[in-house]
């Protein structure tokens, strides 16, 4: 009798970890994405409708005038979903036609290899706006609010869960 509630422990208490386990792999995955400005920039918040509009083309301009470029990674990676679904409104498969229309008269986003690269092109290009990891961050870059909130605060738009 001992013996069977030995094993019954030691069942339960393996399946607990397995799943311990999988919990941890599935949020070690989630990425918060900061929207990031060239260091010099003067902007240093952003509401999220205004930021959509900007991506999904219906406004080309900052409000100072600068044309507006989106720099981004490849939008159908895992780590673009949240930005994709937030700010395109589309599905990572839709992204590539709407990135397409975008870019008919000029180049409005650019997609980029690696987060260094991507670093490098905000602060290259004026009035650019890219979208990174939190962790990728350096001080080349100047993270935005969005609707007043940064990428740990409590209700941030670009949390990926």
């Amino acid at each position: 009798m001992k013996l069977n509630g030995l094993a019954k422990g030691l069942r339960i208490g393996a399946v607990l970890f397995v799943a311990t386990l999988s919990a941890t792999s599935a949020v070690a995955g989630v990425k918060n994405m900061a929207v990031v400005v060239s260091s010099g920039s003067k902007l240093s918040d952003i509401a999220l409708a205004d930021l959509t509009k900007l991506c999904k083309g219906a406004q080309k301009t900052w409000p100072d005038g600068k044309d507006f470029t989106i720099v981004m990674k490849d939008p159908e990676s895992p780590d673009m979903r949240v930005v994709v679904q937030k700010l395109f409104g589309g599905t990572p498969g839709e992204i590539k036609a709407a990135i397409a229309k975008l870019n008919e008269s000029r180049t409005m986003v650019k997609i980029v290899e690696t987060d260094d690269d991507l670093l490098r092109a905000v602060g290259a290009i004026p009035g650019a706006v890219g979208f990174l990891d939190v962790y990728s961050i350096n001080s080349s870059v100047k993270v935005l609010r969005l609707d007043g909130k940064l990428p740990f605060d409590l209700g941030y738009a670009l949390k990926g869960n």
